[in-house]
């Protein structure tokens, strides 16, 4: 999986390299900031992961605050058993819808399932004729009709077979007119609606392909289609063709919607399962230099600035033990005395300090003592 993803975000990388051409142990927040901004995330989120960053970010703070972006359900359904499961395909004209219906069609057949195509997409006749194309090439069935015939029609009667047939995975491709055009919202309505009516509860996935090459701009087209159908999450096509690998952060943020698959090339088995933690990890492999244990020994593998669970824990049981209460992420209370003092992040020392108004340290907490078990 790696030697795909890495393939897919070979220019995205090239950028990061040229911008920062030696890996570091720590970058300084005006260097990732150029960094970020280079591999095309957006502004509006650079700045905001900017405020929850030190002067100088090690690989694990920088790990846990991109993670978090993609906090969101990104299992497929189809887990649940539904036959036969229904994905809708929606996106703009030169997204790479077709061949992406191609390419998942593919994948249900290398993991056992049969699978049968519509062409729903009836706008145009070379939309009908390039899936019926790869419905041949990859040997599964598919439901069409002719050019400006109603499209729900199609989309019912590839239900209708699929039930009969016990076929496993339907998928439907739609028109890909502009999103601005009104009658597209309400073509896309009808399909769905008429989807439930053919089979309760479809279509199971309203996927919308988004073109990779197009970055951050592709985040306002995206809200238009979730807006109309409110799609269940993104399939983010042609990354090997682009140095704006960073739009998925951009794109996880803004919509809060799983990415299913990454498109990495023209093969079949080069429309890869999303994996977040392999994603930002192909990303910071480029920026850091590897953490030897010696470092992980003194606790570099603790990020201060977002503690786990457990390190929290820890932390609440040492600052019990000293006779203080926290009182919330950045004070505490000493029960002797009922003072208030600050929590603050000591980047140079690697520990967390208790202090009081003049600046005092009271207490201090190395990190490697929270990543211990006491």
């Amino acid at each position: 999986m790696f030697g795909f993803l890495k393939k897919g975000l070979k220019k995205t990388l090239e950028v990061i390299r040229s911008t920062a051409p030696v890996k570091q142990e720590k970058i300084s927040k005006d260097e990732l900031e150029d960094l970020l901004l280079e591999a095309d995330v957006s502004y509006e989120l650079v700045e905001k992961l900017m405020e929850s960053l030190p002067s100088k970010v090690k690989r694990v703070q920088l790990y846990n605050t991109l993670i978090s972006l993609f906090m969101y359900d990104t299992q497929s359904p189809q887990a649940e058993g539904q036959k036969p499961f229904v994905d809708l395909i929606v996106g703009v004209n030169g997204a790479g819808k077709t061949t992406t219906i191609a390419k998942l069609a593919q994948h249900s057949k290398s993991e056992g399932k049969s699978v049968i195509l519509g062409a729903s997409d009836t706008f145009r006749a070379a939309a009908i004729e390039q899936l019926k194309t790869w419905a041949e090439k990859i040997d599964v069935p598919i439901v069409y009709t002719k050019q400006g015939h109603d499209p729900s029609a199609v989309a019912f009667d590839t239900i209708s077979s699929a039930k009969a047939k016990g076929i496993d995975h339907v998928i439907i491709d739609t028109a890909g007119r502009l999103h601005t055009q009104t009658n597209l919202g309400e073509e896309l309505k009808k399909i769905v609606r008429v989807c439930g009516k053919a089979l309760e509860g479809a279509p199971h996935r309203k996927i919308l392909i988004l073109d990779g090459t197009q970055g951050n701009s592709a985040i306002n087209q995206a809200k238009a289609f979730k807006e109309m159908i409110d799609i269940s999450g993104v399939i983010i096509t042609k990354l090997d063709g682009t140095a704006k690998g960073g739009a998925l952060f951009s794109i996880a943020e803004e919509l809060k919607l799983p990415i299913y698959y990454v498109g990495v090339g023209e093969k079949a088995e080069d429309l890869i399962p999303f994996d977040p933690k392999e994603f930002v990890n192909t990303i910071l492999d480029a920026i850091y230099t590897e953490e030897s244990s010696e470092d992980v020994a003194k606790g570099d593998n603790v990020d201060l600035h977002n503690l786990t669970e457990a390190q929290q824990k820890r932390l609440e049981e040492l600052l019990n033990n000293d006779g203080f209460d926290l009182l919330s992420k950045h004070f505490v209370s000493e029960r002797e005395t009922q003072e208030s003092y600050r929590l603050k992040i000591n980047d140079e020392s690697d520990a967390i300090e208790v202090i009081d108004s003049d600046g005092n340290v009271l207490k201090s907490y190395s990190a490697e003592v929270l990543d211990s078990d006491g």
